[in-house]
């Protein structure tokens, strides 16, 4: 726009400078009409010439912003990043944050080897396997196949209790490019925007347990679904406890519980 605004006075300028002088030491006389007739006629070219230069310029503008937005557009459009929010039945209210399926939190037998050691959100309508997959050894031999299961809180807090099934949800959020989980902190950096904040989770450290990822599960968790709540173990969320020692304590505190919070940016 200034760029605009400055060839707009640059123009005019111009024409006030031609004009002048070309008129030095000139009178018109007002009983010469061809005098004035042809010095009229010098005003009209020039300014004809200032109104051609000012259309050309704003048509010149108007295509860069149109440029401008379509890149500004073309970005949004290409951006966007998926997250699992532990916990919850379904993602976060917020504009620009979509579910994008509801789950069951899986994983690994919490005192068994073997297994995956990350934890999957499996969905609610699972697709069988390919037909003609061999399915000989599970009846064969247990010990030659890999297996999931559901998941338990180990705690009781505001919603959920010891043994309540643990449920998930896969977010796709839109206009953002960065999503990262920050354990010890209930806000986000500046510039960054709360996804949702919890608590830290992972596998107990009994001896001999299988061992579990860190996993930032909702302040508000929820159960998987009404029932009666029954014991079957699996995949187990045990909260989060500071150990001080190589871990500086201040400015953390032994046995201190370990919030997290999701951030998007």
């Amino acid at each position: 726009m200034a760029k605009f605004v400055c060839s707009i006075v640059f123009t005019v300028v111009a024409f006030c400078r031609h004009f002048n002088a070309n008129n030095v030491d000139k009178r018109i006389l007002m009983n010469d009409p061809d005098l004035f007739h042809s010095q009229i006629q010098a005003v009209q070219q020039e300014l004809e010439k200032v109104n051609s230069h000012l259309t050309n310029t704003i048509a010149a503008q108007q295509a860069e912003i149109e440029s401008l937005k379509q890149i500004t557009n073309n970005r949004y459009a290409n951006q966007g990043s998926t997250y699992t929010i532990w916990g919850k039945r379904n993602c976060p209210p917020k504009n620009g944050t979509d579910t994008v399926y509801k789950g069951i939190a899986g994983g690994g037998h919490y005192n068994r080897d073997g297994n995956g050691a990350n934890t999957l959100c499996l969905p609610h309508n699972p697709d069988p396997a390919p037909s003609d997959f061999p399915t000989h050894f599970q009846n064969d031999d247990r010990a030659s196949s890999s297996f999931i299961y559901g998941s338990e809180y180990q705690y009781t807090y505001r919603n959920v209790a010891v043994d309540d099934d643990v449920p998930c949800a896969v977010c796709d959020v839109a206009h953002v490019s960065s999503i990262i989980m920050i354990p010890a902190k209930m806000t986000c950096p500046s510039k960054w925007s709360i996804e949702y904040a919890g608590v830290l989770t992972a596998a107990s450290q009994y001896s001999g347990l299988a061992i579990r990822e860190y996993l930032c599960v909702d302040e508000n968790a929820e159960y998987l679904m009404d029932g009666t709540r029954q014991n079957f173990d699996g995949r187990l969320f045990y909260p989060v406890q500071a150990a001080c020692g190589a871990l500086p304590c201040p400015p953390y505190k032994e046995s201190q519980l370990i919030a997290c919070v999701v951030c998007s940016k």
